[in-house]
């Protein structure tokens, strides 16, 4: 009996000691890649284990193993891989996920090159009302449109603009547009130049949400904030930039993680839930979130949140799709998104950790975020000094339609 308990003893310890150095093993943070085929391996078991979407991404990914893999052992077998080539490996490896967070960075053993692949760039740049964001056409408009007042520009480090437009009864319509959200991490770094847009707009407790600016000001009727070719930045920016204008906190749907390796390891669904800061929006205003195809991550979160206001409209055209957030390094807590060093290991893979969900369960990865008032970008417009979507947002704000 005692060398039956040894035994059962033993065997079991030899299962938890495998298993352990099996989840070493797959750690997609510290792989030393030799050759192509262990660079590959090394990412597509990261993406593997890893990947937030497989519940409802149609790809198959054991297909792509065994269609990549020969690719990558040519690569081996003749000693090197172009750029070029290694690009296009990596773009077919990707085709087709949901994820438009999602960017490959590989070091290229043969040139020393960085290369990429993005699941977006097989589908963004194909819809019918894809563009390049025109912004610096677009805002070198915004001082000489008709009735502006208290134009405002912030300097290279953060690019942000405000204005006043005139709405009704004398009243103004306050705008603001700025290029990426990091907000709250470069308050207290930025000039006084730099914050005179965000200062006009919120007041001087920029990240306390709206306190004295124009946005609280009883003589505006209307605020817009222009995300159009906003690539996204940080979440801690939602709460004071975009809760602020909110009456009540804001009840965007539900979202989960991973709990484990496996492929469908899932958390369960929590409320994805922002609060409104003290110093809100009191007033009963119109709140407008102008949009392009090019409004991306946080912006779109922000389209979201506005369009869940009673008085929130959307306006401009769907966005780019990436509406999962994501934190750096989160793959040791989360089992998921960001991984690999690609400086130190040759290889780095940028992807979300935080499924995102709507009230009705319905997700828009790969989607984007569909504006309650579409209205597409006219190039023709834009080169005859009009800005068609800014002036329907203005229009809207003041007929109501």
């Amino acid at each position: 009996m005692k060398r039956l308990f040894f035994a059962i003893w033993v065997v079991a310890l030899l299962f938890t000691s495998c298993r352990k150095e099996a989840m070493e093993l797959v750690d997609p943070d510290r792989h030393y890649c030799y050759d192509y085929v262990s660079q590959f391996e090394t990412v597509w078991t990261g993406i593997d284990q890893g990947y937030l979407f497989w519940e409802r991404d149609t790809v198959d990914w054991d297909a792509v193993y065994e269609r990549m893999l020969p690719v990558f052992q040519g690569f081996d077998a003749r000693g090197s891989a172009t750029d070029a080539e290694l690009t296009e490996a990596y773009q077919s490896m990707v085709r087709g996920l949901l994820d438009h967070h999602m960017y490959v960075q590989i070091k290229n053993l043969k040139t020393g090159h960085a290369i990429y692949a993005d699941p977006a760039w097989d589908e963004v740049p194909y819809r019918d009302y894809y563009h390049y964001t025109p912004f610096d056409q677009q805002v070198a408009l915004l001082s000489s449109m008709e009735g502006v007042s208290n134009y405002k520009e912030g300097g290279s480090a953060f690019p942000c603009y405000f204005a006043l437009f005139p709405g009704n009864n004398g009243k103004k319509i306050a705008y603001l547009r700025f290029r990426s959200f990091n907000v709250s991490s470069m308050v207290n770094y930025l000039s006084a130049d730099d914050l005179a847009p965000l200062r006009s707009f919120y007041g001087s407790g920029i990240v306390d949400g709206v306190t004295n600016g124009w946005a609280g000001s009883d003589n505006v009727e209307a605020v817009i904030i222009d995300v159009r070719g906003n690539g996204g930045g940080q979440l801690t920016d939602l709460k004071p930039v975009v809760a602020s204008l909110s009456h009540a906190d804001i009840d965007l749907g539900y979202s989960r993680t991973k709990e484990g390796l496996g492929r469908l390891d899932y958390s369960a669904w929590t409320p994805f839930r922002i609060e409104r800061p003290d110093n809100y929006l009191r007033w009963d205003r119109k709140v407008v979130v102008l949009t392009d195809v090019n409004s991306v991550s946080c912006s779109e979160i922000t389209a979201l949140m506005v369009q869940s206001m009673s008085n929130g409209t959307v306006i401009g055209e769907r966005t780019y799709g990436a509406t999962c957030p994501l934190i750096s390094g989160g793959h040791d807590m989360l089992y998921s998104g960001v991984f690999g060093d690609y400086d130190r290991y040759g290889y780095y893979v940028y992807t979300s950790n935080f499924d995102v969900v709507d009230k009705e369960y319905k997700s828009l990865e790969g989607i984007g975020v569909t504006p309650d008032i579409e209205c597409l970008l006219d190039f023709n417009a834009l080169q005859n000094g009009h800005d068609n979507q800014l002036e329907r947002a203005l229009e809207f704000v003041r007929t109501g339609k």
